[in-house]
């Protein structure tokens, strides 16, 4: 497994942090579903935006317990709703699938849904929920 793809399931929130060995390989769902997320990714692109009508928020993955794994924020300047929304269902139908595969559980702590943002003409997110 290259660094790029270890580095990239360890940024999926924890939940496809695999006991693996240097000898083992990881199953072809979850490489399916490190493939799938940078699919989204490119999708998103540089989600460029005017003001905040621009900035989108795509649900992303599946927690053992319940809810999106992370979120995304996009542009509907570059990105297409329609596609990212299919893109990111599949996602986390294959993520269940693998987190169920694996046993995998988690805290079952449900992340707080962040803000989208417009700043210096980039969609961002924002946690702060004051």
């Amino acid at each position: 497994m290259s660094l790029r793809s270890w580095g990239l399931m360890l940024s999926l929130g924890g939940l496809l942090m695999p006991s693996l060995t240097a000898a083992s390989a990881p199953s072809s769902d979850e490489e399916a579903l490190v493939t799938l997320h940078q699919q989204i990714i490119d999708l998103i692109g540089e989600p460029r935006c005017e003001n905040i009508v621009h900035c989108r928020l795509l649900a992303l993955g599946s927690r053992p317990c319940g809810g999106a794994a992370e979120y995304l924020a996009y542009s509907s300047i570059v990105g297409r709703r329609d596609v990212l929304e299919a893109k990111a269902y599949e996602y986390g139908f294959l993520q269940e699938e693998v987190n169920r595969a694996r046993a995998v559980s988690g805290s079952c702590e449900v992340l707080t849904q962040p803000r989208v943002a417009c700043v210096n003409g980039r969609c961002t997110l924002n946690s702060d929920r004051r």
